[in-house]
């Protein structure tokens, strides 16, 4: 018993020490600047339509999807966002600075808002 508790604490504070930065970022992930700017529109269409369930449909002129709007803006294919999304909820720690990011860019935003 003794022994199983020895190996899962070393385990979480390898785990706890790893630096971020010893995960590579593959090359057909986005870039977490890139992947925050795209999360921030994401959220911002999100809240849209929750205020506005009844009067936003999911579709958008010609029948595409608004979320493919948001694809491009950024120049990105779905495809893209959805390995990159993958990627970063595997890898807790890139996903929290890329939600810092979305913070700091939605904070920004609302500061000019207000400001006017």
């Amino acid at each position: 018993m003794y022994k199983k508790f020895l190996l899962a604490f070393f385990s979480v504070f390898l785990f706890a020490c790893t630096d971020i930065n010893d995960i590579p970022i593959p090359d057909n992930v986005l870039p977490e600047e890139k992947m925050a700017d795209i999360m921030v529109d994401v959220h911002l269409l999100e809240a849209t339509m929750n205020i506005h369930a009844g009067s936003v449909g999911k579709m958008g002129p010609g029948g595409t999807p608004i979320a493919m709007n948001i694809y491009k803006k950024h120049q990105v294919s779905k495809e893209q966002f959805d390995e990159s999304y993958k990627f970063y909820t595997e890898n807790p720690e890139r996903l929290a600075e890329i939600y810092q990011l979305v913070l700091n860019n939605l904070s920004r935003m609302q500061a000019e808002v207000n400001a006017k």
